[in-house]
């Protein structure tokens, strides 16, 4: 009875229901079991000793097991952390925007999961994929350097348009792809970028039939070293259009750019080429990203942070260092066929080819703004030009240069390019030290106004409102930009010109009015007193025995003493050292080459009685050693031989009197002052030497240059040329002063 019945249901669904319906339901059914199919976790541990079906108890220990799985929406694909596989990634499929595809970590422990391409092309390769995230591993992929290598590669080709690509917390090291060094191509060689690039994380595009972009991918967050040729690279071959001048054989398509894209947070280091380049890009943010060493080891032209064939993409808040070779070699570049570029606040030092690069390669560069960024002691050039093509319509404003002892810039270099309505503005150039900077430019639609131009050698002559006076930064020299912001007395403060689409914010912050007189500099905060100055070498003196002078800074350069002087015990500030004149002397270890560094040094010098033509308080040993402070005997005055002609104060130090003596040098200028108050000074070539130091005698004493007869109290040795306010501070103080760090 019931097997009838069975057959009768049968035959009445059949005959009685439409077939449309049955469709409805099968089609439920299908959708219901693709649901269920969907949200699955696969599990690989390639420490395992059998492959398995990928449950987190029988996960797979291979590379090519979980890449023959079809992944869905909301898929997650989980490492273990520890565990290392050999060979590439290569999933397939697609999530969507609401349930996109995870690969990532599982575990315990703090080592991510490990992917060693191996001799593969790519650690992790993600082709045709969107609405996809991939976090929390590391990779590998090493070479010989002669065929492309890549820690993750994202490519696609007629697909379309992709969303959604997610590459987050990843370490990425050990990549050695194509370099012209490598591959022997020259220093214009392609090889490993362009097409098929190498590199830590590659994205690009092909095809010719279906235009096809990335849109909506972010990098975030990831740390990339020791890979070449590139860090951080976008490429298409749809990249067509009249801007452009390159790469004619490897643009085969019309321009279709990557949109929407973000690369932030990332930590790069020991990059053979460049560090990070958008390309083909129409709308996207670079910041917060840090880069210390690129340019390593490819031979070739290599910048930073740069772009090209792109549009409307902000560079900010990133840090880059340790550019190699003029070969470019800038920290930051805004390349050919681009159009609003805009770089601000960034930070850039000690990178060999320079700050800044404009290469418009024939064609234009134009409406880019570079404002409120730092650069510290970059060094060919502070902007250079090249490439051949016009600029146009570009501001360079507010930014705070700062270029020390032993470097010679140009603050532009115009290499044969021409200039259509370029503005210099409000900028700060500030030169201590040896070298010379100046400018190579002759095109006057580079319009300069409101710039403060500080040992600078040569101005253009059609510049309008130069100052040439220090800007007065609180603690400048270090790499820490909070040193070049403007302290008491600067003429930078409300100087600049009104600026009105300036962005709201200065490099540190603070808000900039778009119609009050700006500063000029990166700084538009209040003016800062300056840091009280720590010595490199500090002598109180105050020792009761022994033959060793106390350095009482963090560097501990004792001094020894040489003959029998006497520790007195009082002195000007506690106790004191007593020299009779005649074979009693300090020395005192190097700190500090007088002919390359900016220097002060102070202390407290009583005379019992004057003898010879000059009296001895400090002299540097060695062939090129000058007499540094001394008392001229037939005047008193107090005098400083460096450069090899006296420099000599306005005012005496008498006999039997405590007297505080102090000389600075800043550039070429060397200052003498007696009790806080400037006494003297006059431009200097001081001799450059490295021999260590004699407190209260000649290096070679005789009838004529004779030791100090007297005492001496609390000599201080700084790295710097302190200011006189800080000069009359350590006169008077009655204990010795406040430390604090300058760097």
């Amino acid at each position: 009875m019931k097997g009838l019945l069975t057959i009768i249901i049968k035959q009445w669904y059949t005959r009685v229901l439409p077939v449309s319906f049955l469709l409805t339901i099968f089609t439920s059914l299908l959708i219901s079991n693709a649901v269920t199919a969907a949200n699955t976790n696969y599990y690989v541990d390639c420490s395992a000793s059998t492959n398995g079906s990928g449950s987190d108890s029988t996960p797979f220990n291979n590379l090519a097991a979980i890449s023959a799985v079809p992944l869905n929406a909301g898929d997650s694909v989980l490492f273990k952390r520890g565990a290392t596989c050999l060979g590439q990634y290569a999933p397939s499929g697609s999530g969507t925007s609401t349930a996109p595809i995870l690969i990532s970590s599982y575990g315990s422990g703090t080592d991510y999961p490990v992917i060693n391409a191996n001799g593969q092309t790519n650690a992790v390769l993600l082709q045709d994929m969107q609405y996809v995230q991939l976090e929390n591993l590391e990779l590998l992929a090493p070479g010989n350097g002669l065929t492309p290598r890549r820690g993750v590669y994202v490519y696609s080709q007629n697909s379309g348009d992709l969303y959604g690509v997610i590459i987050q917390n990843l370490k990425i090291h050990e990549v050695r792809g194509q370099m012209p060094s490598t591959t022997g191509g020259g220093a214009s060689s392609s090889s490993g970028k362009f097409k098929n690039a190498s590199g830590g994380i590659i994205i690009e595009s092909q095809g010719i039939t279906t235009p096809t972009a990335y849109h909506d991918i972010k990098i975030l967050n990831n740390t990339i070293s020791s890979v070449d040729r590139e860090g951080i690279y976008f490429w298409s071959n749809w990249c067509k259009r009249p801007e452009l001048n390159r790469w004619g054989t490897d643009c085969t398509a019309n321009w279709y750019p990557h949109t929407n894209i973000t690369i932030k947070g990332n930590q790069l280091s020991d990059i053979g080429g460049d560090g990070i380049v958008p390309k083909m890009v129409d709308g996207g943010v670079v910041e917060y990203n840090n880069l210390d060493g690129f340019n390593v080891r490819s031979k070739s032209y290599n910048a930073g942070l740069w772009t090209a064939n792109s549009n409307n993409i902000i560079f900010q808040y990133n840090r880059v260092t340790g550019g190699i070779s003029t070969l470019d070699g800038m920290a930051y570049d805004i390349d050919h066929a681009t159009d609003g570029i805009l770089f601000q606040y960034n930070l850039s030092y000690n990178n060999q080819g320079g700050f800044f690069l404009f290469c418009p390669d024939s064609k234009n560069t134009k409406n880019f703004i570079v404002r409120y960024n730092v650069s510290i002691n970059d060094r060919a050039q502070l902007f250079l030009q090249g490439c051949g093509g016009e600029i146009s319509n570009g501001q360079i404003y507010n930014n705070t240069m700062y270029v020390g002892s032993g470097l010679s810039p140009n603050v532009y270099v115009q290499s044969g390019s021409p200039i259509d309505n370029v503005k210099f503005f409000n900028n700060i150039v500030y030169k201590t030290g040896t070298g010379t900077v100046g400018w190579s430019l002759t095109d006057t639609d580079f319009k300069i106004d409101h710039n403060i131009l500080y040992n600078v050698s040569s101005t253009p002559t059609w510049a309008i409102n130069t100052t040439t006076s220090d800007p007065i930064f609180v603690n400048s020299g270090g790499l820490d930009p909070v040193g070049y912001r403007l302290g008491a007395g600067s003429p930078a403060l409300g100087s600049g010109v009104v600026i009105s689409s300036n962005g709201g914010f200065d490099y540190f912050g603070n808000a900039v009015s778009s119609t009050s007189t700006p500063s000029i500099g990166a700084y538009e905060g209040p003016l800062l007193p300056a840091p009280v100055a720590v010595p490199i070498a500090h002598y109180q003196l105050n020792e009761t025995s022994g033959n060793v002078a106390q350095d009482n800074s963090s560097y501990a350069r004792n001094g020894s003493l040489v003959g029998s002087p006497i520790w007195n015990s009082n002195g000007a500030i506690h106790g004191s050292l007593h020299l009779k004149g005649s074979g009693d002397y300090v020395n005192i270890p190097n700190s500090f080459n007088p002919g390359i560094d900016d220097f002060t040094i102070a202390g407290w010098v009583k005379l019992d009685a004057a003898a010879g033509g000059t009296q001895v308080i400090l002299q540097q040993e060695g062939s090129t050693g000058r007499t540094i402070l001394y008392r001229n005997t037939t005047t008193g005055v107090l005098s400083s031989f460096l450069g090899n002609t006296q420099l000599a104060s306005t005012t005496t130090i008498p006999v039997g009197q405590w007297t505080h003596v102090a000389i600075t040098k800043s550039n070429n200028t060397a200052t003498l002052y007696l009790n806080g108050q400037s006494a003297g000074s006059a431009t200097r070539s001081v001799e450059s030497s490295t021999g260590n130091f004699r407190l209260g005698s000649h290096k070679s004493p005789d009838g004529t240059n004779v030791n100090w007869n007297g005492d001496l109290d609390d000599f201080r040795i700084y790295n710097s040329a302190l200011p006189a306010s800080q000069i009359i501070s350590l006169y008077n103080a009655a204990n010795p002063i406040a430390d604090y760090e300058l760097e």
